[in-house]
């Protein structure tokens, strides 16, 4: 999950063309530490995807969604029969990699939560 989380935060801050040393200045840490959370070597807090997310002027969501079309366009079951065209294993692979890394993450906010 977090080399899934820290990818994504890579391309948002690419995007926004901002460097590793802007952003670790901003969360006033070291670069070397917000590398290794975009590298997914460190566990990344609900909180520095939150602060991730303030600094490039971007929702929360946008980070911790794995999946960039919301409008799915093809049905991922068999209607009436049907044969399924491709090779649905994929993409159902990486919708269950998703909901664990949700899972997991919610898992870590709510253990904050009850330490708090």
């Amino acid at each position: 999950m977090n080399a899934i989380l820290g990818t994504r935060i890579r391309f948002l801050r690419e995007s926004k063309g901002l460097t590793q040393e802007q952003i670790a200045e901003k969360m006033n840490c070291t670069r070397q530490k917000y590398a290794r959370l975009e590298r997914g070597l460190t566990d990344i807090s609900y909180s520095s995807i939150t602060r991730i997310a303030e600094i490039l002027e971007i929702k929360t969501e946008d980070i911790t969604s794995a999946v960039n079309n919301i409008e799915q366009k093809e049905h991922l079951f068999r209607k009436n029969g049907d044969q399924i065209e491709g090779d649905k294993f994929e993409f159902i692979n990486q919708m269950i990699d998703t909901f664990y890394a949700h899972r997991r993450l919610y898992n870590k906010v709510r253990q904050v939560e009850v330490n708090e």
